[in-house]
Protein backbone atom coordinates (compact mmCIF):
# COMPACT_ATOMS: atom_id res chain seq x y z
CA UNK A 1 0.00 0.00 0.00
CA UNK A 2 2.47 2.65 -1.35
CA UNK A 3 -0.62 5.07 -1.29
CA UNK A 4 -1.04 5.47 2.71
CA UNK A 5 0.70 8.94 4.47
CA UNK A 6 1.27 8.65 7.88
CA UNK A 7 -0.85 10.98 9.70
CA UNK A 8 1.76 12.17 11.61
CA UNK A 9 3.54 12.99 8.55
CA UNK A 10 0.37 15.36 8.04
CA UNK A 11 0.23 17.19 11.13
CA UNK A 12 2.23 15.46 14.30
CA UNK A 13 -0.86 15.96 16.71
CA UNK A 14 -2.63 12.94 15.13
CA UNK A 15 -1.11 9.57 17.02
CA UNK A 16 -4.38 7.36 16.38
CA UNK A 17 -3.16 3.59 15.77
CA UNK A 18 -6.70 2.56 15.00
CA UNK A 19 -8.02 3.02 11.69
CA UNK A 20 -10.49 6.61 11.24
CA UNK A 21 -11.63 8.38 8.45
CA UNK A 22 -11.60 12.42 8.77
CA UNK A 23 -11.90 14.63 5.92
CA UNK A 24 -9.35 17.60 6.43
CA UNK A 25 -9.68 21.13 4.80
CA UNK A 26 -7.14 24.12 4.61
CA UNK A 27 -8.77 27.51 5.12
CA UNK A 28 -8.67 31.14 3.82
CA UNK A 29 -6.25 31.50 6.52
CA UNK A 30 -4.38 28.38 5.68
CA UNK A 31 -4.97 26.99 9.05
CA UNK A 32 -5.43 22.60 8.33
CA UNK A 33 -8.71 22.07 10.09
CA UNK A 34 -9.52 18.23 10.76
CA UNK A 35 -13.20 17.15 11.43
CA UNK A 36 -13.70 14.71 14.51
CA UNK A 37 -11.83 11.38 13.37
CA UNK A 38 -14.73 8.76 12.45
CA UNK A 39 -13.82 4.86 13.38
CA UNK A 40 -14.32 2.04 12.00
CA UNK A 41 -14.24 -1.17 12.22
CA UNK A 42 -11.12 -3.00 12.02
CA UNK A 43 -12.97 -6.58 11.42
CA UNK A 44 -14.94 -4.68 8.49
CA UNK A 45 -11.25 -4.08 6.92
CA UNK A 46 -11.32 -7.94 5.97
CA UNK A 47 -14.42 -8.37 4.38
CA UNK A 48 -14.25 -6.21 0.75
CA UNK A 49 -18.03 -5.43 0.13
CA UNK A 50 -18.30 -4.65 4.17
CA UNK A 51 -15.41 -2.31 4.33
CA UNK A 52 -16.28 -0.68 1.16
CA UNK A 53 -19.66 0.47 2.43
CA UNK A 54 -18.60 0.76 6.43
CA UNK A 55 -15.82 3.54 4.93
CA UNK A 56 -18.30 5.24 2.06
CA UNK A 57 -20.17 6.02 6.00
CA UNK A 58 -17.12 7.04 7.93
CA UNK A 59 -16.07 9.26 5.10
CA UNK A 60 -19.71 10.72 4.81
CA UNK A 61 -19.99 11.20 8.62
CA UNK A 62 -16.61 13.28 8.76
CA UNK A 63 -17.61 15.17 5.35
CA UNK A 64 -20.76 16.07 7.38
CA UNK A 65 -19.38 16.99 10.55
CA UNK A 66 -16.70 19.26 8.74
CA UNK A 67 -19.43 21.12 6.59
CA UNK A 68 -21.28 21.96 9.84
CA UNK A 69 -18.73 22.91 11.49
CA UNK A 70 -16.92 25.24 9.29
CA UNK A 71 -20.27 27.11 8.58
CA UNK A 72 -20.71 27.52 11.79
CA UNK A 73 -16.84 28.73 12.10
CA UNK A 74 -17.00 31.08 9.09
CA UNK A 75 -20.33 32.87 10.37
CA UNK A 76 -17.82 33.33 13.42
CA UNK A 77 -15.49 34.97 11.73
CA UNK A 78 -16.03 38.54 9.97
CA UNK A 79 -15.10 38.86 6.81
CA UNK A 80 -11.99 41.26 6.49
CA UNK A 81 -12.80 44.14 4.08
CA UNK A 82 -10.73 45.50 1.98
CA UNK A 83 -9.00 49.24 1.28
CA UNK A 84 -10.98 50.38 -1.89
CA UNK A 85 -9.13 52.68 -4.05
CA UNK A 86 -11.29 55.79 -5.04
CA UNK A 87 -10.59 59.27 -4.45
CA UNK A 88 -13.25 60.00 -2.07
CA UNK A 89 -12.98 56.56 0.10
CA UNK A 90 -10.73 56.65 2.99
CA UNK A 91 -7.55 55.22 2.09
CA UNK A 92 -6.67 54.56 5.67
CA UNK A 93 -9.82 52.35 6.66
CA UNK A 94 -9.10 50.14 9.33
CA UNK A 95 -9.59 46.64 8.37
CA UNK A 96 -11.84 43.85 10.69
CA UNK A 97 -9.44 41.70 12.30
CA UNK A 98 -10.15 38.28 14.61
CA UNK A 99 -8.29 38.35 17.51
CA UNK A 100 -6.13 34.85 17.44
CA UNK A 101 -7.87 33.39 20.49
CA UNK A 102 -11.39 33.68 18.50
CA UNK A 103 -9.73 32.69 15.57
CA UNK A 104 -9.14 29.27 17.55
CA UNK A 105 -12.76 28.68 18.74
CA UNK A 106 -13.17 25.69 16.48
CA UNK A 107 -17.14 25.17 16.20
CA UNK A 108 -16.69 21.41 15.70
CA UNK A 109 -13.24 21.72 13.88
CA UNK A 110 -10.24 20.99 15.53
CA UNK A 111 -7.52 23.48 13.92
CA UNK A 112 -4.33 21.79 13.73
CA UNK A 113 -1.68 25.15 14.50
CA UNK A 114 2.08 24.24 12.96
CA UNK A 115 2.99 21.74 10.51
CA UNK A 116 4.33 22.53 6.87
CA UNK A 117 3.34 25.58 4.48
Amino acid sequence: MGNVIPWSQIHPSITSQEPFVAVVIIDPQRQICVSEMVPFDLEALANPDVSASEVIAAAQAAAAKVASGYRARRKETPTPTLPRTGRRENQTAPTLTVSGERRRENSGLRVLDGGKR
